[in-house]
């Protein structure tokens, strides 16, 4: 009996011990996994993950950017952008920018690129592409980039190009009977002008597109030739005062006729004035002025009508009429016309 309570007592005894050291150990237990959960607490951080337009929200421990998003099974290319600035407090957010490709046409090159979220000008700063004064871009540096979006830059260049050019001269005919009917001859030759041209030319990507005259000098003015061409009858003067002619070609009115005249022609240099100081142009003739008063107004032709100098203006005189060596000068714009006419017989008519 005494074995038996001794027995007892001590078989106590041990499961007193053995539970006093169990409680030890769930109490070191409880401890630790409390240490555990704070830690875990304390270190524990939100962070938003900004996809393009997803946003997910994700708990971690991990501080480093790449470290969470593989945690998340989020794959990044190559070109994509990757912001992180960090945890504010117990929080922070990741900005993910998916690359996508563009091209640029220029410079006779396509170059194929990905890029992120960035404006047209950002991009041609980025990859070192400058846009000259006049080059042209289809689309606005200011605009945000889009997937497959196509640049395309022309370069665009302002030329000036000078040219020199002749001016051609045109020919003029004159008519009347001092020459045969239908023979020519040249009074005045005729002579090209010359103009400087200045050109702007628009040149894209080397090739000239369009060209635009910007001045033009001229340099020096054309000479019209001028062909004397005989014509029967026909008056060297244009003068016309309102008289007449009847079939015979004689005035039909006039105050006296002088026949059998010494005819002889003269020229002088254009805007010439004749000693009555009237300027002298064709129909201008010289006179005795003690006979045939300057300003009289007259007809001068051949007896039989071959040659016919028309109505004339007493405006001249010279040498040879003060001499008596001639009767009337007949005045002409050429020297030319004036050494054809030679010595020839006239009638003159003193119409007033």
């Amino acid at each position: 009996m005494t074995e038996i309570k001794r027995r007892c007592a001590e078989t106590v005894r041990n499961l007193r011990r053995t539970l006093r050291g169990r409680s030890l150990w769930v109490c070191c237990l409880s401890l630790a996994l409390s240490g555990i959960v704070f830690y875990v607490s304390d270190q524990m951080r939100t962070v938003y993950i900004r996809d393009g337009e997803t946003t997910t929200v994700r708990y971690t421990l991990r501080r480093e950017p790449e470290k969470i998003l593989d945690d998340n099974g989020i794959v990044t290319m190559a070109f994509d952008s990757v912001d992180f600035s960090g945890f504010e407090g117990k929080m922070g957010v990741i900005r993910i920018d998916r690359a996508f490709p563009v091209t640029i046409q220029v410079d006779g090159v396509t170059r194929a690129l990905m890029t992120t979220e960035m404006t047209v000008g950002e991009l041609l700063r980025q990859e070192g592409i400058q846009l000259g004064e006049y080059d042209e871009i289809n689309l606005s540096p200011v605009l945000y980039l889009s997937p497959n979006d196509r640049i395309v830059i022309r370069r665009v260049e302002l030329e000036t190009t000078v040219v020199q050019r002749s001016i051609p001269y045109e020919t003029e005919y004159k008519e009347h009977s001092l020459i045969r009917q239908g023979r020519t001859r040249t009074l005045i030759s005729g002579q090209e002008g010359e103009q400087v041209l200045t050109y702007v030319d628009r040149v894209v990507d080397g090739v000239l597109m369009a060209r635009e005259l910007s001045e033009t000098v001229t340099v020096k003015q054309p000479v019209n030739q001028l062909v004397l061409r005989g014509a029967a009858g026909e008056p060297v003067s244009d003068l016309d005062f309102g008289i007449p002619l009847d079939a015979n070609g004689v005035p039909v009115r006039y105050k006296k006729v002088l026949t059998n005249q010494v005819a002889t022609g003269y020229s002088a240099r254009a805007g010439a004035w004749g000693a009555s100081r009237m300027k002298l142009y064709d129909g201008s003739v010289a006179v005795r002025a003690q006979e045939i008063p300057y300003g009289s107004k007259l007809y001068i032709a051949s007896a039989d009508g071959s040659f016919v100098y028309g109505f004339a203006v007493a405006a001249d005189t010279g040498i040879g009429l003060m001499q008596n060596i001639i009767d009337v000068d007949l005045f002409y714009e050429t020297y030319v016309e004036s050494a054809l006419n030679g010595r020839k017989i006239v009638n003159i008519y003193v119409l007033e």
